[in-house]
């Protein structure tokens, strides 16, 4: 069998959640603040129509992925998916998480990367070596 590049899969993850994840959950937030619907006397066709209902479709999918990163953090240790979610969905500091939980910068950094890991195998993020 292949060994899972623990590495790798927790870089993997740290980026999905740093970057990817940061746009998606914007773009789930802004589809609730876009028009809904056809404006009146407007063409069905009509360009600025066109583009409201793609970015609503895309907030569909940004929500998608939104509640399925929730899913998987409620599939973790729940010491894992608070670190995860303070850390990626509130975006506490790692110096606050380390006062908060006792434990020193590195010590945090440590189990913040156990986090990732976890949360890459069950989310889909593997590396394999």
């Amino acid at each position: 069998m292949i060994p899972i590049d623990e590495k790798a899969t927790i870089k993997k993850a740290r980026q999905f959640l740093a970057n990817d994840f940061q746009q998606f959950k914007a773009l789930a937030l802004s589809r609730y603040n876009m028009p809904s619907g056809m404006p009146s006397l407007v063409a069905v066709s009509g360009g600025a129509v066109d583009t409201v209902e793609k970015r609503q479709v895309a907030g569909v999918d940004a929500v998608a992925v939104v509640d399925a990163v929730r899913d998987t953090l409620g599939k973790m240790r729940p010491d894992n998916a608070k670190l995860i979610e303070l850390k990626y969905i509130n975006g506490v500091r790692v110096v606050d998480i380390a006062c908060r939980i006792g434990y020193s910068e590195r010590g945090t950094y440590k189990l913040i990367n156990q986090a990732l890991l976890e949360f890459g195998m069950l989310y889909g993020l593997i590396v394999w070596g």
